[in-house]
């Protein structure tokens, strides 16, 4: 697999994968991923024998971007990065993708998220990789779990 910035090329199916995952993330359509990797410090697809098995966002501080659940962030740290989603394409689920984009994207800074309380699957996994609780916000009335990181 091999992993690379997001290209023009990419984006019907970055948003195509993202919209098959609306349980876990918010919906991107030609204009919102534009803007995001535009805002992103990391843009990455994960290429799997010329398919895009996945993709991550993550946006430092200071961006451009309206969003609650980043302002909340926004107004609690100081110098993290902001894991806007990391998807992975339902071809390429329980493969390991998941890990080797959290993998490009944990180290230096924290890392900042947030999950959709009842998304199990989800919390677990973030749990299990050393993501830890740090509040709530209630947006769009959903619940979300806000969990940070420590840098490395």
């Amino acid at each position: 697999m091999t992993l690379r910035q997001i290209e023009r090329d990419d984006l019907d199916t970055v948003i195509d994968i993202n919209q098959n995952a609306l349980e876990g993330v918010g919906p991107l359509d030609h204009e919102s991923l534009s803007h995001l990797v535009e805002e992103a410090d990391q843009a990455l697809v994960l290429e799997d024998d010329g398919d895009i098995a996945g993709f991550v966002i993550t946006l430092p501080t200071g961006a451009v971007y309206e969003s609650s659940r980043y302002d909340w962030f926004e107004s609690r740290l100081k110098d993290y990065v902001y894991l806007d989603r990391i998807v992975v394409a339902e071809t390429h689920r329980r493969q390991g993708v998941a890990s080797r984009l959290y993998e490009e994207i944990e180290g230096e800074k924290p890392v900042a998220l947030e999950v959709y309380d009842h998304n199990d699957g989800s919390l677990a996994f973030h749990e299990g990789r050393g993501f830890e609780p740090v509040g709530e916000l209630e947006h769009g009335g959903t619940t979300n779990i806000m969990f940070v990181r420590p840098a490395d």
